[in-house]
């Protein structure tokens, strides 16, 4: 069983590895202590990562110049034919083990393939796609004896039997979605004509007015499982730019300050979907998101058996902590090796915040510059570099994410992830404090947008 940081560095090293994934942020933990050789991804790493890391990175935003909503299945695999036809061979061309942040897609095997590389996969290949599916995954949730809110799927979205129902203010969820995408606050029937009625069936959930809360899993390879800390979700948070239940980043401090007695409730019902996922033959990280009801209780809303996005920020914790990384966990389970320790579930002082962009599309003429900065007189001063919690002093703020100077912005996509360890928000992930009012103020006072022009690449 591998415990320590130095043996779990050591085995990942031995194949060299490829992370697959939505942004290289992402991937940190694993860039930090030199278990990956490559980056594929859909948005661009920040300026200075390469080189900081000795990897090699590889970003579709960067072929296309244009920041958008392209998922990463089709994102990756546009990458890859981008690659292919440059008729240039990057040092892809070698055996790489795949470090996955989600689920591997057959076709992109092949796409590599062509680039000369051999991909080394998981031991673990169990498929859990019936779970993708919300309204089955909410069946299967009340099955292993969990709480969820009231629901029901519908084929139609008929405002007054839901009305009837739910009450006045309820929530829609298409099948499938991740990062609050194809999730609906609706509070009168106006709010149904922006959802395409013919996408269903829809899930359809009372609301409930509670703390959003995460707490990450783990499933080793002999099924038993761990429950490691616990985050406030940001998913509600106005002057940010995001939509109703969109994911806009966690608070690991922000736990301690709410009801001990139903935040307990979410652990033990994480261990109880942790047991059944585990019955599956699912092996590493999972998270499942709840709501707190009342003082006693939590209600589960969804479970993802993959890393979360608020992994990396964990793992970074944890490397401060001098603890066994989830992000090295996971992979290290995913290929069958088992790792141990006993992780801590304490509050622990590490934010960050998804900051996005209004508007139509438009051109970024001008920037911040990632890295470390301290807030003086309402505008962010860059005091060095910086890459993630690690850097990030008791009253700095760490920018990542920011795309570069000609990059084409489409409407809700993130602009920056500001890091703090300090609380950007209220307790229950709603509202912004003054502090990260300012921040966000500061922020885009740092930007020079211009309309993009006819032709340009949207």
């Amino acid at each position: 069983m591998i415990t320590s940081c130095d043996e779990a560095i050591d085995r990942l090293r031995e194949v060299p590895g490829l992370s697959v994934c939505p942004r290289p942020l992402l991937a940190l933990p694993l860039l930090r202590t030199g278990c990956l050789s490559a980056v594929l991804s859909v948005e661009s790493p920040d300026a200075g990562w390469e080189g900081e890391f000795d990897a090699e990175f590889h970003a579709l935003e960067a072929t296309t110049g244009r920041r958008d909503h392209t998922a990463m299945g089709v994102g990756i695999h546009e990458l890859l034919r981008a690659l292919a036809r440059s008729g240039e061979r990057p040092r892809l061309g070698r055996e790489l083990a795949l470090l996955p942040y989600q689920a591997f897609q057959p076709h992109w095997r092949s796409a590599l393939a062509e680039l000369g590389t051999r991909l080394v996969e998981p031991t673990q290949s169990v498929s859990l796609a019936g779970l993708q599916d919300k309204t089955a995954q909410r069946a299967w949730l009340r099955s292993v004896g969990v709480n969820t809110p009231p629901d029901a799927v519908v084929g139609t979205l008929d405002h007054r039997e839901l009305r009837r129902r739910f009450g006045g203010t309820y929530v829609v969820q298409a099948p499938r979605g991740s990062g609050g995408k194809g999730t609906y606050l609706v509070t009168g029937e106006a709010d149904l004509l922006g959802i395409n009625s013919g996408a269903g069936p829809w899930l359809v959930s009372g609301y409930v007015e509670g703390a959003p809360v995460n707490v990450h899993g783990l499933v080793s390879v002999d099924g038993t499982v761990q429950i490691l800390r616990p985050s406030v979700q940001l998913t509600r948070v106005e002057g940010v730019g995001a939509a109703f239940g969109a994911y806009s980043g966690c608070d690991f401090a922000a736990p301690a300050l709410l009801p001990s007695r139903a935040l307990d409730r979410a652990v033990e019902q994480t261990r109880q979907v942790g047991t059944a996922l585990a019955g599956l033959g699912y092996r590493g990280l999972f998270g499942a998101d709840f709501v707190l009801d009342g003082p006693d209780d939590a209600l589960l809303l969804e479970v993802n058996s993959r890393m979360q996005g608020s992994t990396w920020l964990l793992s970074e914790i944890e490397l401060a902590q001098h603890t066994l990384p989830a992000a090295l966990r996971h992979a290290l389970e995913r290929y069958g090796h088992a790792t141990g320790g006993e992780p801590s579930l304490d509050p622990a002082d590490g934010c960050q915040l998804v900051v996005r962009h209004t508007g139509g599309p438009v051109r970024v003429a001008a920037a911040p510059t990632g890295g470390l900065h301290r807030l003086k007189d309402g505008q962010l001063q860059r005091c060095g570099d910086g890459f993630g919690l690690l850097e990030c002093g008791p009253d700095d703020c760490v920018l990542l994410q920011l795309p570069a100077a000609g990059t084409v912005l489409y409407t809700d996509v993130p602009i920056a992830r500001l890091v703090t360890r300090y609380p950007l928000t209220g307790p229950d992930g709603s509202g912004l404090t003054a502090q990260g009012r300012q921040l966000v103020e500061a922020l885009h006072a740092g930007f020079v947008l211009e309309p993009a022009r006819a032709g340009a690449p949207c």
